[in-house]
């Protein structure tokens, strides 16, 4: 409309003009969002999910919620647990959320052997009067920025109490500052998206931006590269530089965030110290300092050669000169610290090699272990906020030699091995008891309180659990940036049932629980009813809602004779569901015993829970239960019953030898 024509306008009618101009564009939007939420455009990225269990509808992390963080092609992106808890919340029900990246996630482990199910051994075994529930939201490749977003929606579902596991992952998690799905550097920026992409309008937006670039600018990412390298933009971000300040700054301003949604909420909150392998593992990528001439540098390069020199003839004296040297050149460079480091530890010197080895880890370009600024900031704002801190590093130190932290308790650069993590939920578990989070002092059942063997058996960790491990690590070691020349991932050759079944699941050709299974047939195959029982029991601790692996592990009791016990397992799992199967077990069980009149009773009970259940024998296994009824009431002397289930038995299997022996051995 032209100028002259909007002067010629009456004023009611400019008032309109400018309401269509307005709400014209509004209505096309929101019908444009309503349409993509119709058609449930991009799935659902709720964090919390409905899932119904056997009947029983429970709440769960939705397995695919990481899509909200990683848009680049060709990584293999993160799944959440699927651990349950309850819709409908019981007054003693104690709900824990557990957040952090990788370590709180449990990689290179799953399930039993990671720090939140370790903590719940713990709290369900000195708390028995309570539903324990402890929810692993622990996520790889994320950082405070997640955890932030994550915990906003998690105040929503009654929690009793969060611990947070958080900070390595600060530099390249999803839209860290070095990171592949880099969004900016600014606080703001980042946090407005993540509102943002509640709106399926503005995902619809970001996805066509994203297959532009993507055109435009392919994937350079290896094939076969691991999340881990899939992540880094940036392969050097010096100490104390910009980005990094910029990072450090955005972490301290998140975590102050995250406690002020708990508290807000009232909910108590676990901060945890950040723990690293400071004494077996070199730089990831050593990097000398900004604006080091290049006549320093070969002076470096020399002082530094013949300190290594040195030390590899075994002069530790003469090797610390030159190593020192070469830090009087460049302090920066995070090689000449670790050598020195070395030398100290050999000496004895264990304080000056703890302080060297923690510059080694702090100067390392690549930033995939936190500094030790991280543990200094979050002692400081828990210490300000009156916020628990659960001491990790501390921890760490008081178990590892000298205080120096190594492969005793690590994997590889920051992951813990079990025995790790076994320390760490511990560590969890002091930090609840410490400052009365949960419940009060007195409501701790201190007389069931186990050895730290007992809860290590009562885990459920296995043989499996360690070769699964194995062979992720090697795996993630074998190429960058743990070597530097790129090369195929290292080969690992399974030599036996477990390693087998270990490298099948990890490369997901096979469920977790039925590559257990298939491993305890295995064992049960050699005689090894012991280690079929423990895989069994694995399974059940993971799906305490299901009869299955605690029937299993009744029927390995029964084999090392020790039908006490099975009947006790048999009997918990009928209380999870009234299937056939179990009373048959028992049946039989009875049957061999010469309790004739409990073996019928079982016998009935098979038949009755096959007819009126949801769970169906087979037609075989319903002609051996008419069977053995029969045989147990001839043994009880009614004769009448006996003849007239044989005759049932054969009526559904006429192919039942056994009952047509034993009926032409009955008198009419």
């Amino acid at each position: 409309m032209t100028a002259d024509a909007q002067k010629m306008m009456p004023p009611k009618g400019k008032g309109f003009f400018w309401l269509v101009l307005v709400i014209v564009p509004i209505l096309i939007l929101g019908g444009a969002e309503l349409i993509l939420r119709w058609f449930d455009y991009d799935g659902n990225l709720d964090l919390v999910v409905k899932k119904t269990v056997f009947g029983k509808e429970y709440y769960t992390l939705n397995r695919e919620v990481a899509r909200r963080y990683f848009s680049q092609k060709g990584i293999a992106i993160p799944e959440a647990y699927d651990d349950l808890f309850e819709v409908h919340k019981r007054p003693n029900t104690k709900r824990v959320f557990m957040l952090g990246e990788s370590t709180m996630a449990g990689f290179p482990f799953d399930y039993n052997a990671t720090a939140p199910r370790l903590l719940h051994d713990r709290l369900a075994q000195l708390l028995p009067q309570y539903n324990i529930e402890v929810v692993n939201v622990g996520l790889s490749a994320i950082n405070s920025y997640t955890s932030l977003d994550f915990i906003k929606e998690l105040v929503n579902y009654q929690p009793d109490a969060f611990v947070l596991y958080l900070g390595h992952n600060e530099f390249y998690g999803a839209m860290g500052i070095g990171s592949t799905e880099y969004l900016g550097q600014w606080r703001w920026l980042v946090n407005s998206y993540l509102q943002m992409r509640h709106s399926r309008l503005f995902l619809l937006v970001r996805d066509a931006a994203v297959a532009v670039l993507n055109f435009f600018r392919p994937s350079v990412t290896p094939r076969e590269s691991t999340l881990m390298e899939a992540m880094v933009r940036e392969k050097i971000i010096p100490y104390q530089s910009k980005d990094y300040r910029i990072a450090r700054g955005n972490y301290e301003e998140n975590l102050k965030d995250i406690i002020a949604v708990a508290r807000d909420h009232h909910v108590p909150i676990i901060v945890s110290t950040l723990v690293s392998n400071i004494r077996d593992q070199e730089p990831l990528q050593a990097s000398f300092s900004e604006n080091i001439s290049d006549e320093a540098k070969l002076r470096w390069n020399n002082a530094f050669a013949q300190g290594k020199s040195q030390k590899a003839s075994g002069n530790f004296k003469e090797a610390i000169v030159h190593l020192q040297d070469a830090i009087g050149i460049d302090s920066g460079n995070a090689d000449a610290h670790f050598q020195l480091a070395a030398c100290f530890d050999t000496l004895g010197a264990y304080p000056e090699a703890k302080r060297e080895y923690g510059k080694a880890r702090d100067y390392d370009g690549l930033r995939f272990r936190a500094s030790s600024e991280f543990n200094v900031l979050i002692r400081s704002i828990c210490r300000q906020e009156y916020i628990p801190v659960a001491d990790a590093e501390l921890g760490f130190e008081q178990q590892s030699s000298h205080g120096l932290v190594g492969a005793n308790l690590m994997l590889e650069h920051l992951h813990p091995n079990f025995d790790g993590y076994f320390l760490l939920a511990k560590t969890f578990f002091q930090a609840f008891v410490d400052n009365d989070i949960l419940v009060p002092p007195e409501a701790w059942k201190w007389d069931r309180n186990l050895s730290d063997e007992q809860f290590r058996q009562l885990s459920g960790v296995t043989d499996f659990d360690m070769e699964v491990a194995r062979y992720r690590i090697s795996r993630l070691t074998s190429g960058w940036p743990f070597h530097p020349v790129a090369g195929s991932k290292s080969e690992y050759h399974p030599e036996n049932k477990i390693q087998e079944l270990a490298v099948r699941y990890a490369r997901k050709q096979i469920a977790w629980s039925q590559a257990r299974y298939d491993l305890a047939d295995w064992y049960a195959r050699q005689g090894e009813f012991r280690k079929a029982l423990g895989e069994y029991y694995a399974v059940s601790k993971i799906t305490p809602y299901y009869y299955y692996p605690s029937m299993l592990m009744g029927d390995m009791y029964r084999m090392l004779k020790e039908d006490s016990t099975a009947e006790s397992i048999y009997r918990k799992a009928l209380a999870m569901q009234e299937s056939p199967f179990i009373h048959v077990r028992l049946g039989m069980m009875y049957f061999e015993q010469e309790k004739t009149d409990k073996a019928i009773r079982e016998f009935e009970e098979t038949l009755a829970a096959d007819a009126n259940g949801s769970e169906k024998m087979d037609v075989r296994s319903r002609s051996t239960a008419y069977y053995f009824l029969g045989l147990a009431y001839g043994k009880s002397g009614n004769i009448g019953k006996a003849r007239t289930h044989l005759q049932l038995a054969l009526q559904v299997d006429p192919k039942n030898e056994d009952a047509k022996k034993m009926l032409a051995k009955i008198p009419q």
